[in-house]
């Protein structure tokens, strides 16, 4: 399994031309939550079947065991990646960064305090993934 997370700011373009992007996002402050009732649930739907979930077993070993970023990164709790299939909108993969490695979230909201914590996009770019282990 070959992996890469190249660095890009999304334009119309370079989304066009490629197949897969990601959004790497991090916690930036505190959201004041009002009390909120407790049966409030968050809708509870997960990406469609695609290519991206058939390899996520791999996608997170990989990305626990090395850096698969083109550029130096160390991630902090609570760090958010999702890796986003352009043709098909609702096939995805999204990580958050839990005692020290990354771990899927399948359901949004289920891991993250998405009314409390504050996210801000650290980096976007393009995915390349392959089963060979060419490279890019």
């Amino acid at each position: 399994m070959k992996i890469l997370l190249e660095e890009k700011v999304l334009g119309t373009q370079s989304k066009k031309n490629s197949k897969y992007y990601w959004v790497l996002e991090t916690v930036t402050g505190k959201n004041e939550v009002t009390e909120t009732s407790e049966d409030e649930d968050y809708l509870m739907i997960s990406s469609e079947i695609g290519y991206v979930q058939n390899i996520k077993e791999e996608i997170v070993e990989k990305i626990n065991s090395e850096n698969v970023f083109s550029f130096p990164y160390e991630p902090k709790e609570g760090d958010y990646l999702s890796i986003k299939n352009n043709l098909r909108k609702n096939e995805y993969l999204n990580l958050i960064f839990l005692n020290n490695k990354w771990v899927e979230e399948i359901y949004s909201c289920s891991y993250r305090d998405c009314e409390g914590d504050i996210y801000t996009t650290i980096k976007t770019g393009v995915a390349f993934l392959s089963e060979n282990e060419i490279t890019f």
